[in-house]
């Protein structure tokens, strides 16, 4: 399998079209379609189909696509990591971070590690939590903010931080007559409550919630990132329980309001910094996580 048939299965599988897929590789069609026979026979399944004027994928071209792009992104970082010890970089580094983590916590972490290791290349991948350890696995990144703890044999984690989460609505919350304030488990399990993933802590109280009234989280709505649903409180939809530390712009200009829960305590949102175990790891990966640790622990 060579990363000339990947590229060719990637840019036919984004285009839907080997024409344009062999336009955009600046190859002849016939070239792409000898790449993806060629591919089909080492993978020993079809993996796309004519339809119409264009082809679609196969069930087993959609079941092989996220893995042929994790292979292409193992050899680049493969590449990258030899022509950095080849012309003497000090390093790179890559790491996965969940939308909120790398917004609320890493964005400023990061700006004052480059600030103290301008020498240091590090690459960012937007990931959920459940993608990263699988990138960590593939070692298309070295490093992988999740909304944790993970339980893992081939994995570790270097530093567990926590963060505050609270229940908010938006200060002029459409369609409910009763006046923001205290709220219970039974109102959560009954109203429209705007659900993201903030680890299993939080699945686990989510539960109890639910568990609190018949039929309760009917209306439940689950969505990401924490921007959109921030964007639905402060139009008016529903409540929703998210990290402190991202409401806090919107908590001082009083377009969100924080609701108190009358009969529990609120868990708390658990961000893992996690790595590959029993490696050797870059120098790069190592001052970065030390770097991480040290700011999150002033800010989390």
């Amino acid at each position: 399998m060579t990363e000339d048939q990947l590229l060719a299965f990637l840019f036919v599988a984004r285009h839907r079209s080997l024409s344009r897929a062999a336009s955009e590789l600046e190859l002849g069609q016939p070239t792409i379609s000898d790449r993806l026979r060629s591919l089909e026979r080492e993978v020993g399944a079809l993996l796309v189909q004519r339809q119409g004027r264009g082809v679609t994928l196969t069930p087993e071209g959609e079941a092989f696509l996220t893995y042929a792009q994790r292979a292409l992104d193992v050899l680049k970082q493969g590449k990258e990591t030899v022509h950095a010890a080849h012309t003497g970089s000090r390093g790179r580094v890559s790491i996965a971070v969940t939308v909120t983590a790398g917004a609320y916590l890493f964005a400023p972490a990061l700006v004052a590690f480059q600030q103290e290791h301008p020498d240091f290349e590090v690459q960012v991948r937007s990931a959920h939590s459940w993608e990263s350890p699988g990138l960590l696995l593939d070692e298309v990144v070295q490093l992988a903010l999740i909304s944790g703890p993970i339980v893992h044999p081939q994995i570790e984690t270097v530093q567990t931080f926590r963060s505050k989460l609270i229940c908010v609505a938006g200060s002029n919350r459409s369609g409910d007559a009763r006046p923001l304030g205290a709220v219970s488990r039974s109102d959560l399990a009954a109203d429209r409550l705007l659900v993201s993933y903030w680890g299993p802590a939080y699945q686990a109280f989510l539960e109890e919630v639910k568990a609190s009234v018949n039929d309760g989280g009917k209306q439940w709505m689950e969505l990401s990132p924490v921007e959109l649903v921030k964007g639905l409180l402060i139009a008016g939809v529903g409540v929703s329980i998210i990290p402190e530390i991202s409401a806090r712009l919107e908590l001082k200009a009083g377009t969100l309001v924080e609701l108190p829960l009358r009969d529990a305590a609120l868990p708390v949102w658990q961000i893992a910094l996690i790595r590959r175990a029993h490696r050797s790891h870059p120098r790069a990966a190592v001052v970065l996580a030390e770097a991480l640790t040290n700011q999150f622990r002033q800010t989390a």
